[in-house]
């Protein structure tokens, strides 16, 4: 129920999200061109603002007296008022462009309802949440099942691009397509393939993501304590009782954020299609290429950050042996 909450969850957010792009690219192009760029940079967020909130209310309960509460309170705030401003610049882009009303209402609008119901459907989704299992009794996935969760990706990756492929060369055959029309039909093959496997590499790490919470006892502020002593090497008090859930928390961060990293370079590729596709076209030209320079730029900066992630994950795994909670040591034959 979980899982399909979740792929559900993508799939609408996502489509919302491009809904957003084809709203401000079709009624809000007469606007100045700087605030075009800001507009269409901004509607991103009046979606992925309510999924953050909705996502935290998912894992974590925010009315739980407890530290991690304050600071998700804190983030909310923070969500809110970053959707507030890109609210008003698409209000103000939307005057300058002296598009219909419905334009700026829709998006606006639309974004305060995501917020409304974002809390109560991740309270709802968190209670469905099966009960945590002790560590001792955590299995860490073996080769075995990560193989097989590769596996899975790449059949998703080639049955996408297959479908759209044969999509692409049958509506290139039914309508006799120009130079430039048959290429934008190549890259919108390549949107969908990639945005699909990008969904399977997501959902399938979607079990790793809950043994992650479970090693902090679902304790948001336990979780971060653990991410800045393993992913940070920060030098912060841990208590003795506490040891085995930061040693499994190592162990399952590292697929954590394999996983992710696949997902997010998977989805950016997509992104990239599609922001190529708007250039051939010649639409928003200026900005996809702002945007492709500033995907790249990202990738480059976060990847490595990543890879020294996943080192330190493993090395803390190294150097804390006896922390685990199904180790026991061993005896010497007298």
């Amino acid at each position: 129920m979980r899982v399909l909450a979740f792929l559900v969850t993508i799939i609408v957010t996502t489509a919302l999200a491009l809904g957003a792009g084809l709203l401000v690219a079709l009624y809000l192009r007469e606007a100045p061109n700087g605030l075009l760029v800001a507009a269409a940079a901004a509607s991103p967020f009046l979606v992925f603002g309510p999924l953050f909130v909705g996502s935290w209310a998912a894992y974590f309960d925010h009315r739980a007296p407890t530290a991690g509460s304050g600071y998700l309170q804190r983030a909310f705030l923070v969500v809110l008022a970053v959707d507030a401003v890109a609210a008003v610049v698409v209000v103000v882009t939307s005057l300058s462009a002296r598009a219909p009303v419905w334009v700026p209402v829709v998006l606006v609008g639309g974004s305060a309802v995501l917020f409304v119901i974002a809390r109560p459907i991740g309270n709802r989704l968190r209670r469905l949440e099966p009960p945590m299992a002790e560590l001792r009794d955590q299995v860490l996935p073996g080769p075995d099942v990560i193989r097989r969760k590769m596996v899975a990706i790449g059949i998703t990756f080639v049955i996408a691009a297959i479908v759209s492929a044969v999509g692409v060369a049958v509506l290139n055959v039914l309508v006799q397509s120009r130079p430039r029309e048959a290429l934008t039909g190549v890259l919108l093959a390549g949107q969908l393939t990639f945005l699909a496997t990008s969904l399977a590499s997501i959902v399938v790490a979607i079990p790793f993501g809950r043994l992650l919470r479970d090693a902090g006892g679902r304790d948001l502020d336990r979780l971060r304590r653990y991410a800045k002593v393993v992913l940070r090497s920060k030098d912060l008090p841990i208590q003795e009782s506490e040891r085995p859930g930061a040693l499994r928390y190592a162990q399952f961060v590292q697929l954590v954020l394999q996983f992710n990293t696949a997902y997010v370079t998977l989805l950016y590729i997509s992104l990239a299609f599609q922001f190529a596709s708007g250039i051939v076209r010649g639409n928003l030209v200026v900005f996809s290429t702002i945007v492709l320079v500033l995907m790249v730029g990202f990738l480059a900066w976060a990847l490595p950050r990543t890879i020294v992630r996943i080192r330190r994950g493993r090395r803390y795994v190294e150097e804390h042996p006896s922390a685990d909670p199904a180790w026991e040591p061993k005896t010497l034959a007298s």
